[in-house]
């Protein structure tokens, strides 16, 4: 593990070392024109993370990656993608770099920022010592690592997918590094007599030529060397030096098939690797135009040279029948935002109903209504579009159960209202579709939130519907703990209203009865995916106990209750630490980091659970003794 980590270590250092050297637009004093549109930009296919997505996902993904931020200063994430790319220098001054210790600010020479937030520009001095610092932290054993020690590994990753960033279009910028002032050497090269400065690829394309030039230098003297060999010599050299370190770069976009294999390679792997096919060095000339067109600020020259680039790339995957399908719908997806909509809705449908307390309209009721009918449909649309997208049922993630649990929670509010028609259902559907999707917004902070999953998870029909339904179950024993709440917070503020108190016990009982219903049979769902798969149930995961706890706890609250050894006081406060019960089995295993369930160790999970314990029990106990005083 050691050699690994060093060996990555000095590559890393030399890529730094030549990278730092390479100014990002070094031949232009000003930065290169903004196009008013990169539509046709966003949608260029992109291997990251084992999916093809569009590279307005790419782009988001990086953005909130280094900075915590869907955007930059209102600026759109494939506008600072492109100028990260395209060499824009002004990027160097943006604070894009989240770093979330002052003290490895201090460490690094930087006066700590109120923002968390740092440029390139005020990073690059202590690059140096945070590569040191990181090659320590990388050596240590990822269980014993502290905080300090991870956000300093995920700080220095972030500088140099930067770095990196900024030199994946390099090949097609002219450099010093490619200056040729010999005459005689552009005639033979073929070059405009004009011009001095060249990039990597025209010099690249003329490689043979200059070996024919300098074959012979090896049994000559250095000083009997023309000037035209001396610069042609100088010439191959930096072709060896750029063709070392310029490599194993992101930006994935050009897809290399060989025998049987199917991959993609950015644009310096393509040229180093696959030059030679016909369609991919068009390719590359594509993406060459596609930068020389950038730099002049030319709308239509860039934008054909990226259609051109995408068509020819979407040919060649037809050809081997691996067309990339679904990239304009995932774009259009990224800026509808849909969960984000349907997040505000049900907040403003809540204040709604908080108004409605005070007093009753018919017009806010219909408000009310509307509102949450809309955020449901949008949430829908928006569930759809992942179905689609990813091709597989919308529960596998964390990040996913937030927002299923949220939609199922809205639509059973929204039924108990179509028959209760007494603001109960609004009130639940507002709270649950507003609170979790606010929750999942969190998650959605850790990066693409449509991953790829392993094929075990990814093919199986028991496995899909076991963790839909399990997933439904816990949205039922949620919207019951809700109902528990507003149950308990009716008791005390309007105790002689009866038919109220009894209409939402009733509800009550439907909607554990449902929970119930739903996490008994994902459980046994469960258990036969686990024979289906491996000839066992079970033998026995972790996160089924958790399941499992849900089933036993509200059976024993039904059967509480029908022997009338708690009422519908008892049945509510239930219910409130039903939900406890449910987050454990939700997110407690979590903490274990095992089982085939575990969605992987979430950082502050165990704080933020232990939290909502906390308020759940401060609640019962600030309640029930005013309840009782009734």
């Amino acid at each position: 593990m050691f050699k690994k980590n060093f060996i990555t270590f000095f590559l890393w250092v030399l890529l730094w070392g030549v990278c730092s050297a390479q100014e990002i637009c070094p031949l232009n004093a000003k930065p290169p024109a903004e196009l008013k549109s990169l539509k046709e930009f966003s949608a260029i296919a992109i291997l990251h993370n084992g999916r093809v997505k569009p590279m307005d996902t790419y782009a988001r993904h990086v953005l909130l990656q280094f900075s915590g931020k869907g955007k930059y200063e209102k600026q759109e994430p494939i506008r600072w993608l492109t100028g990260v790319l395209f060499g824009n220098p002004e990027l160097l001054e943006q604070k894009v770099f989240l770093i979330n210790n002052p003290e490895i600010a201090e460490t690094l020479g930087i006066e700590p920022e109120k923002g968390r937030r740092y440029s390139f520009a005020q990073l690059e001095k202590g690059l140096p010592l945070l590569i040191d610092l990181a090659q320590r932290a990388w050596d240590i054993d990822e269980k014993n690592r502290s905080i300090v020690e991870n956000e300093i590994i995920r700080v220095e990753s972030n500088i140099r997918l930067f770095i990196q960033l900024t030199h994946v279009f390099q090949f097609a910028a002219p450099h010093p590094d490619f200056q040729i002032q010999n005459k005689t050497l552009k005639k033979e090269l073929e070059f405009p007599e004009a011009q001095n400065y060249f990039n990597f690829l025209m010099v690249a394309l003329r490689a043979e030529k200059l070996n024919e030039l300098t074959r012979d230098l090896e049994n000559k003297e250095n000083s009997l060397w023309t000037e035209t060999e001396k610069e042609a010599y100088q010439l191959i050299s930096n072709l060896y030096s750029w063709s070392m370190y310029y490599n194993n770069l992101p930006i994935h976009i050009i897809p290399f098939f060989q025998h049987e294999t199917h991959d993609w390679l950015s644009p310096w792997d393509t040229i180093h690797f696959s030059f030679n096919d016909p369609d991919i060095r068009k390719e590359i000339y594509f993406l060459s135009d596609m930068y020389q067109a950038k730099l002049g600020g030319d709308q239509i020259r860039f934008d054909l040279a990226v259609r051109s680039f995408s068509n020819s790339v979407e040919n060649r995957l037809k050809r081997e029948g691996a067309g990339s399908k679904y990239l304009r719908l995932e774009l259009f997806s990224n800026q509808l935002q849909a969960f984000f909509w349907a997040k505000f809705l049900y907040l403003f449908s809540f204040l709604i109903c908080m108004m409605a307390l005070i007093k009753t309209n018919k017009v806010f009721y219909r408000v009310a209504w509307i509102l949450v009918g809309g955020g449901f449909l949008i949430q829908a649309i928006g569930f759809i579009m992942r179905v689609v997208i990813l091709q597989r049922p919308p529960v596998s993630t964390l990040y996913e159960t937030f927002l299923f649990v949220s939609f199922i929670s809205v639509f059973v509010g929204l039924i108990i209202e179509r028959f209760s028609k007494n603001w109960l259902g609004l009130i639940i559907s507002s709270i649950s579709g507003f609170v979790f999707l606010m929750i999942a917004s969190r998650f959605a902070a850790e990066g693409d939130t449509l991953k790829m999953l392993v094929a075990v998870l990814n093919s199986n029909f028991w496995l899909s519907t076991h963790v839909v339904t399990i997933t439904i179950g816990y949205a039922g024993v949620c919207v019951a703990g809700v109902v528990g709440h507003i149950y308990i917070l009716q008791s005390i503020f309007r105790p002689h209203q009866q038919e109220l108190l009894a209409e939402t016990q009733r509800i009550l009982l439907g909607t554990l009865a449902f929970g119930l219903t739903m996490t008994f049979l994902g459980t046994n769902l469960g258990g036969i995916w686990a024979d289906a798969s491996w000839g066992r149930f079970w033998g026995w995961d972790p996160k089924e106990n958790g399941a499992l706890l849900i089933v036993l706890w509200i059976a024993m609250l039904f059967h509480l209750k029908v022997g009338r050894m708690i009422g519908a006081l008892g049945l509510a406060i239930g219910s409130v630490l039903g939900c406890i019960v449910v987050m454990w089995a939700w997110f407690g295993v979590n903490l274990l980091s095992v089982g085939l369930h575990s969605y992987g160790f979430t950082s502050g999970l165990a704080r933020n659970l232990l939290i909502y314990v906390l308020v759940q029990l401060l609640f019962l106990t600030l309640t029930i003794p005013l309840i009782k005083r009734k």
